[in-house]
């Protein structure tokens, strides 16, 4: 069981201390500082062609407030329709996501619920529909990507099974619960600390209320997780005197005034399209999410990019409180039923569950379980020149980011394919989906 493995205490204290010595170094730079450049090129625009216009009818937005935030101000396009490379590098530009980071999530994106003909994918619901697309599909977009990119225990929007597969709306109480987390403090500021809190809750919330909750090792592990992390600030734990200004990852705000970051609470609300009455009443206007005024995106440069190694890295502080949210797994048919798996038993020992408590070996099992699930799954969907095109795209871009010493799980060989192929898929590698098989509400979108 993973959530047993990750609350051996010998066991994970002691891989804890290795990694959290070393993600300390990491955390303030070079000379053991935190940020404290700024510059005014930090200036995200959002006046002329960046200048806010709301959705129309016919835009698509979808479940991720930065993505939606985007498209309201024309860094990507205004119909929600996202070309892969187009994704990349406005969420660098805008957020500091690293180049790396973003292609590895775009290219996922559109090869397991875009349009691989152009090579795009919706922030949102299902693209409409033209002649190729009603031979190969335009793919289901986010909000139809439950158990493949999207998932349960979602920092704001509710569970699939829970909400008739409405994944999109942003539930208010939700967002309330990570509102008031912070909101009476001095100088209100959503910190790692704060979102950690918030992720026990979600994950709590899941396990109590949803007897389908289902945490996969893609859209649980990586992607809800991710839904976390993005939105906050580093803790104010490497020393006092930043209490007020530590590290961020992409929604703070890094003013002269706090050139770490601060995120308060206007520019929470405004990411997240909530508004707030005088009486303290929180609502929620569709698709109308924004980059507030006189935003300043984290420092730019390589070294300071939130990478895959970053999200490892808070990941590592998130399993100390959280030990359950690092893990695979789900609730069996009933309520408070989590059940955890063993990485080891579904990726033929190439990977462990305590591994994850390496940011060196999670980076290498994220890249590597990528390049094994995503060809199964279009395995399972095309034919000769598609499949074919499909498979170029995704190993020319991912392969150089993997690190060639990375540890390969291969292809996936239980993908449940019907026809003549699958004899030739249960040779091509170690990861096993079997283990879905305990877990109902795994049945959505599986492959």
């Amino acid at each position: 069981m993973a959530k047993r493995a990750l609350e051996d205490s010998e066991a994970f204290n002691r891989q804890f201390s290795r990694n959290h010595n070393h993600e300390e170094k990491r955390q303030k730079g070079p000379l053991g500082l935190p940020f404290t450049s700024f510059n005014e090129n930090q200036l995200v625009d959002v006046t002329g062609s960046h200048k806010w216009v709301a959705p129309g009818p016919k835009d698509i937005r979808g479940p991720c407030p930065g993505l939606n935030s985007l498209a309201n101000h024309g860094y990507i396009p205004h119909s929600g329709i996202v070309p892969l490379t187009v994704a990349a590098t406005a969420t660098n530009e805008v957020f500091g996501l690293a180049i790396g980071f973003g292609t590895l999530l775009s290219v996922y994106a559109t090869l397991v619920d875009g349009n691989i003909i152009d090579d795009t994918w919706s922030i949102g619901g299902k693209p409409p529909q033209n002649l190729l697309s009603l031979v190969v599909g335009t793919g289901d977009g986010l909000s139809g990507s439950h158990n493949k990119y999207e998932s349960d225990a979602s920092p704001g929007r509710g569970d699939y099974y829970l909400y008739n597969g409405d994944v999109t709306s942003l539930r208010v109480e939700k967002f309330k619960a990570l509102y008031d987390l912070a909101k009476n403090d001095p100088v209100p500021n959503y910190n790692l600390d704060i979102l950690i809190k918030h992720r026990k809750f979600t994950f709590d919330q899941s396990t109590s209320t949803n007897p389908h909750f289902f945490f996969g090792p893609l859209s649980g592990l990586a992607g809800a997780n991710a839904a976390h992390t993005f939105i906050r600030k580093f803790p104010a734990t490497l020393n006092s005197a930043v209490s007020k200004k530590s590290i961020a990852a992409l929604m703070s705000n890094h003013s002269d005034e706090y050139p770490n970051g601060l995120l308060d609470k206007a520019t929470l609300k405004s990411f997240f399209s909530v508004t707030e009455k005088s009486d303290g009443s929180l609502s929620w206007k569709p698709g109308h999410e924004r980059i507030p005024d006189n935003w300043y995106r984290r420092p730019r440069g390589l070294q300071n990019d939130y990478a895959l190694y970053s999200f490892a890295l808070d990941l590592l502080q998130m399993a100390k409180v959280v030990p359950e949210a690092v893990a695979v797994g789900g609730n069996t048919g009933t309520v408070n039923s989590f059940a955890g798996v063993e990485l080891a038993d579904i990726t033929g020992g190439v990977y462990h569950t305590l591994d994850l408590l390496n940011p060196q070996k999670f980076t290498c099992f994220l890249y590597e379980l990528t390049l094994a699930v995503v060809p199964a799954f279009l395995h399972s969907q095309l034919l000769g020149s598609l499949l074919t095109g499909a498979l170029n795209l995704l190993h020319p871009l991912i392969d150089p980011l993997v690190d060639p010493s990375c540890a390969t799980i291969g292809r996936c060989f239980h993908n449940p394919i019907k026809d003549d192929r699958a004899d030739e898929l249960t040779e091509l590698g170690n990861f096993d989906n079997s283990f879905m098989d305990q877990f109902p509400g795994a049945a959505v979108n599986r492959f």
